[in-house]
């Protein structure tokens, strides 16, 4: 997983790009479409497919990099952001304001992350905890650092 936001942001544009906007209701192949895009982010290698740990490693590195894309818009709220829009979705309400289009993009997105992840952890809550810690790490990192 890239260390600084700009290329943790770059990555998760390619994700959202590779998603088809329509995702197929089959579990399987909705897991195999979420994997590929995975592969074509850049965040999964094709050595990896099929290996739990690395699967569930980078979906964590796609929520981390969904809320770097978000930090773009509201620095430092980008993690807040993403699993606020997370909840909206599970519980049917829509935030205030409403998300524009990058938000629900970057929702779809992880919602798709989360359902491939079912496949390949038994605790989604601590995949979600990690990325949003990575997260937080990483934007303090480049923040602190000097140019």
């Amino acid at each position: 997983m890239p260390t600084f936001p700009a290329a943790s942001r770059a990555n998760a544009r390619r994700l959202i790009e590779a998603l088809p906007r329509f995702l197929p209701q089959d579990d399987a192949r909705r897991a195999d479409a979420v994997q590929s895009a995975l592969l074509d982010s850049g965040l999964l290698d094709s050595n990896d497919l099929g290996n739990s740990p690395a699967v569930a490693a980078a979906t964590r590195d796609g929520l981390t990099s969904l809320a770097h894309l978000l930090d773009e818009d509201a620095p430092g709220h980008g993690a807040g952001q993403l699993l606020l829009l997370l909840l909206a979705e599970r519980n049917a309400f829509t935030p205030h304001p409403a998300p524009d289009t990058l938000q629900r993009h970057a929702r779809d997105a992880a919602t798709a992350l989360l359902h491939l992840a079912l496949w390949h952890t038994d605790d989604l809550l601590r995949l979600l905890a990690n990325a949003l810690q990575v997260h937080a790490e990483e934007a303090l990192n480049s923040s602190t650092e000097r140019p």
